[in-house]
């Protein structure tokens, strides 16, 4: 039998992503190579790359008028237009008896299928809570189809990891009663609905409307945490503020009422912590057609055995007389994110009337880069801080010391921040180099709580823009420190 493995091909073209080719290709090649090795099937990895660049592709696209960025991709991607036009690159995935591919857009699922080519199409599930992951696999074979369908686990499974980590996670604070909005990175493939990119602005309402009122929790994404899609929100819907806590202690919280975003996995994980998961786009990678494959099929751990694959391909296994047991799919791709830990984000310590610190990154939670010998730089047109109250409880002032990054003299950085439980917003104008001490007038808040301050940065611009250096951060300001009289 030979096996092809194959991946989003489009993503690595038509988005200039020519580097995510070797990268996500061996990668995913490399995991079911090692699988599928004891069942002495010949596997072999297939790109459209030509030495390296994705010229097919690409000569394509300009033939077509498809734009060379993530526009460009996305309409490749799952637009009913495109699949009779790629089809003449895939010529060579028709010579083998199974093609295995990693997230494989619609498009790449409606060509080969509409040629009789038989394929699995392989993801990572949404429910990532688990002690271990799971595979979710669908095929457009209605033998493997079948077969994938009597492996798959058991909802009771799901069930039951659910409840060890409510178990053992620690409880959240109790707070006003709030929804949560879970952020994403920007460039995931489930953000293309209807063959475009998604992003939240068209949602502003919606999103005010499921709140009724209640406070609105903005959850970054651990790999994207200067997503757009927040800052627009943040911006747009006045009971709105950054927060830090684990994704899963926030689930388990019973004054959280809801789960929302744009397309996240957390939708999905909601409900077994009996909230109600909104999605607030339906996925074009998620409703590929009835007739052209299979509903996605939640696979455990199995996934990574040579037995699991010889009895779903009808291959002997010939494994050594001293074989290694089945790697934990956690461990097999290397997935450490959406690991559950029991502990929850911890507040930074209150700051003490009088009081005055440099270290400034724990109160950092939206729109800040690494810390500097003397700050930290924004990264972004919003940067947020949090803060406890004045561990007195009374009325107080908030110094906070910044300068601009301002590549040139003629250059200055125009800012504007507010606080909503302060009241409180004012313009201010930085120059280059200029230490500016502002100071913000916070009221009295009851210990505990948390007051957060935001600065907009409509200007800020990365020294990559500026041909200073490589540096792709798009800077603003630096805040040195901070002071509580």
């Amino acid at each position: 039998m030979r096996v092809a493995t194959i991946h989003d091909i489009f993503r690595s073209s038509v988005l200039g992503m020519p580097e995510a080719d070797p990268v996500i290709g061996h990668w995913f090649h490399n995991r079911f190579l090692q699988i599928l090795r004891p069942l002495r099937v010949e596997v072999e990895r297939v790109s459209i790359l030509a030495n390296g660049e994705p010229s097919l592709l690409e000569e394509l696209a300009a033939r077509h008028g498809w734009p060379p960025d993530k526009s460009g991709w996305a309409h490749v991607f799952s637009h009913p237009d495109v699949v009779n036009l790629i089809m003449p690159m895939l010529e060579r995935l028709r010579t083998f008896d199974l093609v295995l591919g990693f997230e494989m857009p619609p498009n790449l699922i409606r060509a080969l299928n509409a040629h009789g080519q038989r394929l699995i199409d392989i993801s990572i599930d949404p429910i990532r809570f688990c002690a271990d992951l799971f595979l979710r696999m669908r095929s457009n074979d209605s033998a493997l189809q079948a077969l994938l369908a009597e492996r798959s686990a058991p909802p009771e499974q799901v069930v039951a990891g659910a409840a060890e980590l409510k178990a053992r996670m620690q409880p959240l604070p109790v707070q006003s009663e709030a929804i949560v909005f879970a952020g994403q990175v920007p460039d995931d493939s489930s953000l293309i609905a209807g063959s475009r990119i998604q992003g939240a602005a068209p949602f502003v309402d919606q999103v005010n409307e499921i709140a009724a009122g209640r406070q609105i929790l903005l959850k970054p994404h651990p790999y994207a945490p200067g997503n757009p899609d927040l800052v627009t929100l943040h911006r747009a819907l006045p009971k709105s503020r950054f927060t830090r806590d684990n994704i899963y202690a926030l689930m388990a919280a019973p004054w959280v009422g809801a789960v929302v975003t744009l397309s996240s996995s957390v939708a999905t994980e909601a409900l077994y912590f009996d909230k109600p998961g909104v999605r607030l786009i339906s996925p074009d990678v998620e409703f590929v057609e009835p007739g052209v494959i299979g509903p996605f099929q939640r696979i455990d751990g199995r996934a990574s055995s040579a037995s699991f694959w010889g009895e779903l391909l009808d291959q002997a296994v010939q494994m050594p007389s001293r074989a290694s047991p089945a790697s934990p799919l956690r461990r097999l791709f290397g997935a450490s994110w959406g690991l559950p830990r029991p502990a929850t984000a911890i507040l930074p310590s209150p700051l003490s009337r009088g009081e005055t610190t440099t270290n400034i990154q724990p109160y950092c939670v939206f729109g800040w880069s690494g810390t500097e010998p003397d700050g930290v730089r924004s990264d972004g047109t919003l940067a947020v801080l949090q803060m406890p109250a004045c561990n007195d409880g009374m009325a107080s002032t908030l110094v906070l010391t910044l300068s601009a990054f301002a590549p040139d003299a003629n250059r200055q950085q125009e800012l504007t921040i507010s606080s909503h439980p302060a009241g409180f917003t004012e313009k201010i104008i930085l120059a280059t180099a200029e230490r500016r001490e502002l100071q913000i007038a916070l009221p009295p808040a009851p210990i505990g709580s948390t007051l957060e301050i935001s600065i907009g940065i409509d200007a800020a611009l990365s020294p990559k823009q500026q041909g200073i250096n490589s540096d792709e951060r798009r800077l603003g300001i630096k805040l040195h420190r901070m002071a509580i009289v």
